[in-house]
């Protein structure tokens, strides 16, 4: 043995019983075999080997103070079954076939390539190695351990504070929760078992403990991805992208290396309430590039510019005077926007809402009410629609001459009050005045000492015009109606007075003269 052996010391002696045990069984492995020989033919010699960071390691692939060199074995690629993959083993009688998953590979591997893997333990009821693939991590010792050197470790374990892991080489470790990924973990054990490649952020020799980062190399990869991202980065281009995080005004996505926005404008062509309404944490989705700033690292998303637009087919299939079912989504100051079909929203004006006098769009709709609207115009290149709620169902003043015909009664409920009358509503849409004059036959000082906004009751129709839209009644007229007449024509209970001399007057309430005559005893 040479002192170079990695199983043995400096001084030539066996490191253990075990390991003189291995010496012993590699050399009958190797008696008379070239199955080694060939098998260094299919790779480069280690000195050319390269190493896990890409450059060239000076002492080969293992130097002489690496106690964890014979766990290197040199196997083919005999089978891939499901997510296992088997090896068959150079150099170790009885225990010649290996399994490793296929998740450490990039590609499925070639039935018959030639690797290095390492021995991690042995499934003896089995009679199959545990490997692992080396390369893509270095593997870690106690002796060239730094901090910031990346391993490979396997979860076994979970923690209030994070997780328990063990490093490719037998080194117990801890990962804080805090470092496993950039955002929270609810469940960490569903982590449990898998083999996450980390970065050591500190080491404590003497406990002989170590604390991992995951995180920290994700952000090391990340600002790499980061700048090749920015370099090939167009807007117009349609990218694949995850949502990292759900915000009041938007949805932030990772394209891979940076983050991009969605607005909540951008989500969707119908109006958009709530992000989580659109999207899902963790969801993959298909964005447009709308704009980038380089300054700021800003890259503004759209979710709905990859979907077909609505407005483009809006004219097909909506014309002036037809009718519509939409839903109100909005109120403001001058009306209501109705959605007439996903993405298509139209304004019906305040005074197109009802045919009442109303003052605010809530005195006619509630946001979420199902309403029939009639098109009043489409304008698709302003991307505007006019609705009429009040032309859907008709115009009420349509007969009202016979429907409230002169002299009849009718009842009515008082909506505003004036100086001069009350404005009163026979049904919505239809309003009549009753003039203060008509509310009593006593002297009415203020409108409001007869009458109150919401007060119903009967009302007599003095006068209507359907063509201009008015009603006069009368409250006073209700109390004294007019007399029938006679069969000859004449009033039943005739006027004060009537049938004596016009021309003479009589006062009311003055007694009649006596003549001298009777005030002389009656003798003239």
């Amino acid at each position: 043995m040479t002192m170079n052996d990695p199983l043995h010391s400096a001084n030539g002696r066996p490191r253990n019983e075990q390991d003189a045990e291995l010496e012993r069984q590699v050399n009958e492995a190797l008696a008379g075999q070239d199955l080694e020989a060939m098998m260094a033919q299919a790779a480069p010699p280690p000195s050319q080997a390269p190493s896990p960071d890409g450059k060239e390691e000076k002492s080969g692939r293992h130097g002489k103070d690496d106690p964890l060199a014979l766990e290197v074995k040199r196997g083919r690629i005999i089978s891939v079954q499901g997510d296992d993959v088997f090896v068959e083993l150079a150099g170790m009688p009885g225990k010649n076939q290996g399994v490793v998953p296929l998740t450490q590979f990039e590609r499925t591997p070639r039935i018959g390539s030639i690797m290095d893997f390492v021995v991690q333990s042995y499934d003896e009821s089995g009679g199959l190695a545990i490997l692992s693939r080396e390369g893509a991590v270095a593997r870690a010792t106690w002796d060239r351990m730094q901090r910031g050197t990346p391993v490979e470790a396997r979860v076994t374990g979970t923690n209030k504070g994070g997780l328990e892991l063990e490093i490719v080489g037998g080194i117990r470790a801890f990962m804080p929760a805090s470092q496993i990924d950039f955002h929270h973990i609810d469940d960490l054990s569903t982590m449990m078992g898998q083999r996450l490649e980390a970065i050591v952020q500190e080491i404590d020799r003497k406990g002989r403990s170590v604390v991992l980062s995951r995180r920290q190399l994700l952000h090391q990869r990340r600002e790499v991805n980061k700048k090749k991202l920015w370099e090939t980065l167009e807007a117009g281009q349609v990218r694949e992208g995850v949502v990292t995080k759900l915000m009041e005004f938007g949805a932030f996505v990772d394209l891979g290396g940076a983050e991009g926005l969605i607005h909540v404008s951008d989500m969707a062509y119908a109006r958009v309430d709530k992000p989580d309404d659109v999207v899902k944490e963790g969801q993959k989705v298909t964005v447009k590039v709308l704009k980038l700033d380089a300054e700021k690292q800003r890259i503004s998303l759209g979710l709905k510019q990859i979907q077909p637009d609505p407005w483009e087919k809006v004219s097909e299939h909506l014309k002036s005077g037809e009718q519509i079912t939409g839903r109100v989504v909005r109120l403001a100051a001058f009306g209501a926007f109705i959605e007439v079909e996903p993405g298509v929203e139209g304004l019906a004006p305040l005074s197109e809402l009802s045919w009442s006098r109303i003052n605010r769009a809530e005195q006619a709709v509630k946001e979420g009410d199902m309403v029939r609207a009639a098109v009043l115009s489409v304008d698709v290149a302003n991307r505007r629609i006019s609705l009429s709620l009040r032309q859907a169902g008709g115009d009420p003043w349509v007969g009202a001459e016979h429907k409230y015909a002169r002299h009849s009664l009718v009842h009515g409920t008082v909506q505003s009050t004036t100086e001069f009358g009350a404005f009163v509503q026979l049904e919505p849409g239809v309003e009549g005045l009753v003039h203060i004059s008509e509310l009593s036959n006593k002297r009415v000082h203020a409108v409001t000492d007869i009458l109150k906004v919401g007060d119903q009751m009967q009302f007599r129709v003095l006068e209507i015009d359907e063509d201009q839209r008015k009603v006069k009644l009368s409250l006073k007229a209700v109390e004294e109606p007019a007399a029938e007449p006679t069969d000859e024509g004449k009033s039943a209970a005739p006027a004060a007075g009537a049938g004596k001399d016009p021309g003479k007057r009589v006062e009311a309430g003055k007694p009649k003269k006596k003549s001298k005559g009777l005030l002389k005893g009656g003798l003239e």
